[in-house]
C-alpha cells in the first residue's frame, strides 16, 4: 500500500505489470467486475477513498466507467506530478539564491534558497560581499559549523560531512562574514588535483580547421596544444556551459520551475520546446539546454536562478572572476551574442574543466538522449557527434551562430586520464576534436 492516497482531482496511469486492472462496482475483491483497464490507461482519480480485503482503493473514472481500483496499481501520472510539483514551488516562500541582504562588511544572516557551497559563494560576490566564512548550525547540537573560502577542501572536511557534495538544502539559515567590496579573485574555484603530464614524443599536432583551439589535461589544468587559445570569438552555445554550472550551484535540481518562455517565437533558435506555462523541473531544464542546446531553456533556468536576465549576467560576470577568465565577457545566458560577447578556447576550456567536477553537469554532459516529463513529455536527443562516435568520450557541448561558426567542447578519459578539449570557429570541428585528442592521448603521459 502506498503512504498517501493519490490526489483527488489529478491523472493517474494503471501500471500492474501488464496484467489488466479490475474496475469494480464496490471496493473489494468480490466487487462487481464492471470493465478491465490495460496496463498504461489514464484515469482521473476522485474524492473517495476505502479499505478492504488488505488494499486502498480508490474511487476513479476510466472513461464513461466510474468504480473503484487497488491504489497500489496506480500512479501518478508525469502532469499530475508536475501539476503539484508547480503548486509546491509557487507556495515555497524561498526563491532561489540568498534570501536576505548582504553587507559589504560584517555578518548577516540569510535563507538560501538550495544549491551548492561554491553557489553561496558565488551569489554572496555578485551581491557585493567577499565572504571570509559561511556558517550553519550543526546538525543535532544547534552548535555552529564553520566553511571557510579560499582554502584546501580537507580544512572544510566537517562542513562537508553535514552538507555531502557541498550541497546545503532550500530552506537553510546561515551566517555569513563578508570582509569587503567583492573580489572574485580572492576565493578562487579551480584546483589542480595532480602534476602536469609529461610529453612522450615529439609528434607534431594535426592541422585543423578551427581558428582557435586548445587542448588541457583536466586534472592538473596543464595546456597540452595552444593554437590562438588566448583569442576572444564569439562562443556561440558553448556559453551555456557556464549557464549550467550557476543553475545547478544555485537551485535544487528537482525543483520545478513554470516557465514562461516561448520556443515559437525563438524562430530559426535551437529550442526545447516550451511554452508559457510549462512546468519542468530544474534538472529537466538542464538536459533541454545541453542536449538540443535549448535557448529558451537558458532564459528559464536564468530568469528562476537569479530573476532576470540582467541578474544572471551579472551573476556569469562574477563566476568567470572566480574561474580565472581572462578574455571573456558574457551578455546572455545562451550565446545568441553580439557586441560585448567573447570568450578565448582557453577560457571555455576552464569553464568545462570546473563543470565536469559537479557530478549532475558529469552526467548530462555525457547523455546521448533524454526525455523531460513535465506538464508535457519532451525527448530530446544530443547534437555532439563526437559524443556518439570517440572511443571514450563523455561531453560535452557544441555550438553555432553566423557570426561564431562552428564551436566544439568536447571531454574524453582514457586510462583514468581526462582531456578536454575546445575548438572556437571550426567548420571542420568534429575531426579536427578526433585528431587532436588522439594527438593528445598519444603522445602526453
Amino acid at each position: 500500500m502506498r503512504a498517501q492516497p493519490l490526489t483527488p482531482g489529478t491523472q493517474a496511469i494503471v501500471s500492474s505489470d501488464g496484467e489488466c486492472l479490475r474496475l469494480r462496482g464496490t471496493p473489494g475483491l468480490d466487487g462487481q467486475i464492471l470493465t478491465c483497464l490495460r496496463e498504461g490507461t489514464s484515469v482521473l482519480v476522485l474524492p473517495s477513498t476505502q479499505e478492504a480485503a488488505g488494499y486502498r482503493w480508490q474511487l476513479i473514472s476510466a472513461g464513461e466507467r466510474v468504480g473503484w481500483a487497488a491504489d497500489r496499481y496506480l500512479e501518478p501520472s508525469p502532469q499530475a506530478a508536475a501539476a503539484t510539483g508547480c503548486s509546491a514551488a509557487a507556495a515555497s516562500q524561498w526563491r532561489p539564491g540568498v534570501n536576505g541582504q548582504l553587507p559589504e562588511r560584517g555578518v548577516a544572516a540569510f535563507v538560501w534558497g538550495g544549491g551548492t557551497t561554491s553557489g553561496i559563494v558565488t551569489a554572496a560576490l555578485a551581491r557585493g560581499c567577499t565572504p571570509a566564512s559561511i556558517w550553519a548550525q550543526r546538525a543535532g547540537t544547534g552548535e555552529l559549523l564553520g566553511y571557510l573560502t579560499g582554502v584546501p577542501e580537507w580544512v572544510n572536511r566537517n562542513w562537508l560531512a553535514q552538507f555531502p557534495g557541498g550541497y546545503v538544502p532550500e530552506g537553510t539559515i546561515l551566517f555569513i562574514v563578508c570582509t569587503g567590496p567583492a573580489e572574485q579573485a580572492t576565493v578562487p574555484i579551480l584546483q589542480s588535483t595532480t602534476g602536469a603530464p609529461e610529453r612522450l614524443n615529439d609528434g607534431p599536432p594535426p592541422a585543423i580547421s578551427a581558428r582557435a583551439a586548445v587542448v588541457i589535461d583536466a586534472a592538473s589544468g596543464a595546456m597540452l596544444y595552444d593554437h590562438d587559445a588566448r583569442r576572444p570569438l564569439p562562443p556561440a552555445s558553448l556559453t551555456k556551459l557556464l549557464t549550467a554550472v550557476l543553475a545547478i550551484e544555485g537551485s535544487a535540481p528537482d525543483r520545478w520551475v513554470n516557465t514562461q518562455v516561448d520556443a515559437r517565437r525563438m524562430t530559426g533558435s535551437s529550442v526545447m520546446g516550451l511554452r508559457p506555462g510549462d512546468c519542468f523541473s530544474v534538472r529537466d531544464l538542464l538536459y533541454g539546454l545541453m542536449l538540443p542546446s535549448g535557448n529558451d531553456a537558458a532564459l528559464a533556468l536564468a530568469r528562476h536562478v537569479a530573476g532576470s536576465d540582467e541578474a544572471f549576467v551579472q551573476a556569469m560576470q562574477t563566476l568567470a572572476g572566480r574561474l580565472g577568465l581572462s578574455a571573456s565577457s558574457f551578455i546572455d545566458p545562451h550565446g545568441l551574442g553580439g557586441p560585448g560577447h567573447y570568450a578565448s578556447a582557453y577560457d571555455v576550456a576552464l569553464i568545462a574543466r570546473y563543470a565536469m567536477t559537479l557530478p549532475l553537469f558529469d552526467e548530462i554532459a555525457r547523455t546521448s538522449s533524454y526525455t523531460a516529463r513535465g506538464t508535457r513529455t519532451l525527448s530530446m536527443s544530443s547534437q555532439n557527434q563526437f559524443l556518439l562516435t570517440y572511443p571514450g568520450a563523455d561531453g560535452l557541448k557544441t555550438g553555432y551562430t553566423d557570426e561564431a561558426g562552428r564551436t566544439l567542447a568536447v571531454s574524453a578519459t582514457r586510462n583514468g586520464r581526462r582531456l578536454i578539449a575546445v575548438l572556437l570557429n571550426a567548420p571542420a570541428r568534429f575531426e579536427d576534436a578526433r585528431a587532436l585528442m588522439d594527438w593528445a592521448f598519444e603522445n602526453w603521459r
